[in-house]
C-alpha cells in the first residue's frame, strides 16, 4: 500500500536555513528530506530516497516520525546505550588513589590483579589499560628496566 507524502508545516526558507546550520549529518539529511518535499523537488518517497541515497524504507520511517512528532520528533536521534562499566564511581576513585601512591604498580597485569583481589571484577588487559591510561590519564610509577652497562659509572 502506498502512503502519501505528509504535509510539511515549515516553510522552504526555514528548512533551508535549518539545513545549512545543522552540524549533525543525520539531522541535516532528515531536514533535507523535508526540504525536498516542501520545495516540490520530490513528489514520492522513492524519489526522496533516490535523491538522498537512502533506502525507501528509511525515508518512510522518517516520514512517519515527522507525521507523529513534527520536526522535533524527526530530529530526535536515539543513541543506543553502551555496555555498563566494569567499575563504579567509588571503585574508580579508589583505583585513582592507588595509582597515585608512591609504590605504584609495575604493570597493567598488576593493576588487573589488584582490581580482581579488591573488587572481584575480572577485567581484560585491554580494558584495564584503557581504564588506567586513557580514562584516568595515569601512568605506571615503575620505570622500565635498563641494561646494567648503561648504569655503570666510568
Amino acid at each position: 500500500m502506498r502512503r502519501g507524502m505528509p504535509a510539511v508545516g515549515e516553510s522552504v526558507e526555514a528548512l533551508k536555513g535549518r539545513m545549512e546550520k545543522e552540524s549533525n549529518g543525520v539531522k541535516r539529511q532528515r531536514v533535507q528530506m523535508l526540504y525536498l518535499v516542501a520545495s516540490g523537488q520530490a513528489r514520492e518517497r522513492q524519489e526522496v530516497a533516490h535523491l538522498l541515497g537512502l533506502h525507501r524504507n528509511t525515508v518512510g520511517k522518517w516520514m512517519q516520525r515527522y507525521e507523529q512528532g513534527g520536526l522535533e520528533g524527526l530530529l530526535e536521534v536515539r543513541v543506543p546505550p553502551g555496555a555498563k562499566p566494569a567499575l563504579n564511581e567509588s571503585q574508580i576513585a579508589q583505583l585513582r588513589e592507588a595509582l597515585g601512591r608512591a609504590e605504584g604498580f609495575g604493570s597493567y597485569a598488576e593493576v588487573q590483579t589488584w582490581i580482581l583481589s579488591h573488587y572481584g571484577v575480572s577485567m581484560s588487559y585491554a580494558a584495564t589499560h584503557k581504564s588506567v591510561h586513557t580514562k584516568l590519564g595515569a601512568t605506571l610509577k615503575v620505570a622500565r628496566p635498563r641494561h646494567p652497562k648503561k648504569t655503570m659509572s666510568r
